[in-house]
């Protein structure tokens, strides 16, 4: 499948330019199609594979993974291979955030994520980090907030994907302040920076 042909007339010159800035290591041009299109496009397209040439054919990969009536046993092996492919955080956040799972699959995907907390790759573990803070009403909230806190590093995208999670989890729980004390000062500022930037909403 050639996504040139699927992303035709559909991208923007500024989402372009947006985009470009967002790889870590430039590995991927941008096209300039936004995440609501390419969702969109992930549901038309099924199963079907294709190359990755352009920022987006990851983003488009994730969320056709995270769309599939497979077992979770498939998506993960799918998600494993995807992850050497990352190089931006809205890979891994489309990754994380638009995987759903099946109730019998809860105990399986959530044993998967925390695993991955442990990954030494920062999108890998970007998408652990997000998929539990999108399902955080699924699971044990001690159980999350321990494995995410003992997660922080002095990478900039974990840190930020993990001050988003506990601010999340403090909207839902006030009380999850008493964590704010178990990561870095700077993961603490961005974790309190995210509160304030909610309530402006």
């Amino acid at each position: 499948m050639d996504t040139d042909k699927l992303y035709e007339g559909l991208a923007s010159e500024s989402y372009k330019a947006f985009s470009e800035k967002l790889s870590k290591d430039g590995r991927y041009p941008a096209k300039g199609v936004k995440i609501p299109v390419l969702r969109k496009i992930a549901k038309e397209i099924g199963d079907c594979s294709f190359p990755f040439k352009y920022h987006e054919d990851v983003i488009l990969r994730a969320l056709q993974i995270g769309g599939w009536k497979k077992p979770f046993r498939e998506k993960a092996e799918s998600l494993d291979e995807l992850f050497p492919y990352m190089s931006a955080w809205d890979h891994s956040d489309a990754a994380g955030s638009s995987l759903k799972i099946g109730k019998g699959e809860q105990e399986e995907a959530l044993a998967y994520f925390l695993a991955l907390l442990s990954d030494e790759r920062t999108f890998a573990k970007r998408t652990a980090i997000v998929f539990l803070m999108s399902n955080r009403k699924r699971y044990d909230r001690k159980v999350l907030l321990d494995a995410i806190t003992a997660a922080d590093s002095d990478d900039y995208y974990i840190s930020m994907a993990i001050a988003w999670a506990l601010s999340f989890f403090y909207i839902d729980d006030k009380s999850t302040e008493e964590y704010f004390d178990k990561v870095s000062e700077a993961t603490k500022k961005r974790t309190k920076q995210k509160i304030k930037d909610s309530r402006r909403c």
